[in-house]
């Protein structure tokens, strides 16, 4: 079964591309706060099935079957892979419960991975495998705290990888 690792809401376009080959510790973006966002993160998330794209969100789903997908990323952040976690942790957490004011309740499909001040730290790939999927929209408005900014709906830049076959996250 293959793993997906997306990542989004990256500040500007990745600097990868679909079909590249990429490591664990690989420079990937750089953390923003684009598409639905509503301040500078990293989201993570690990799902086990194509079948809804790579751009799909999960409102109205139930916890089961969000168990059947996605995978706590928890165990593949460390040594600030895919990007620095450390105190205060800030963000939802992995299949959270959460409020939306439009979308009402639902469950967090991943882990916001970030502290303070994070706007523009690194991002990297948190397995070695094959990048499958970039996002960029191209949409820009000026903020004069953050400079530019990609808003919209979804994820705004991200990047999901296929975790390569022999990847053993045990031996990170």
């Amino acid at each position: 079964m293959s793993l997906y690792h997306r990542l989004g809401h990256m500040k500007e376009a990745p600097i990868v591309s679909t079909g590249n080959w990429v490591e664990r510790g690989q420079l990937i973006g750089t953390i923003g706060t684009t598409g639905s966002s509503s301040g500078p993160h990293l989201h993570y998330d690990i799902f086990n099935t194509k079948d809804y794209g790579w751009t799909f969100y999960v409102y109205g789903w139930s916890l089961a079957k969000l168990l059947k997908i996605f995978v706590d990323p928890t165990r593949y952040i460390k040594c600030g892979i895919p990007s620095d976690w450390t105190q205060p942790k800030i963000g939802y957490t992995f299949l959270q419960k959460v409020y939306d004011i439009k979308n009402g309740n639902y469950f967090h499909p991943g882990i916001d991975v970030n502290g303070v001040n994070d706007y523009g730290k690194d991002v990297r790939s948190p397995v070695a495998g094959r990048v499958v999927y970039v996002q960029a929209p191209k949409d820009k408005i000026w903020s004069k705290i953050w400079g530019w900014l990609v808003w919209g709906k979804g994820w705004g830049n991200m990047v999901v990888i296929e975790q390569g076959p022999g990847f053993d996250v045990n031996h990170i």
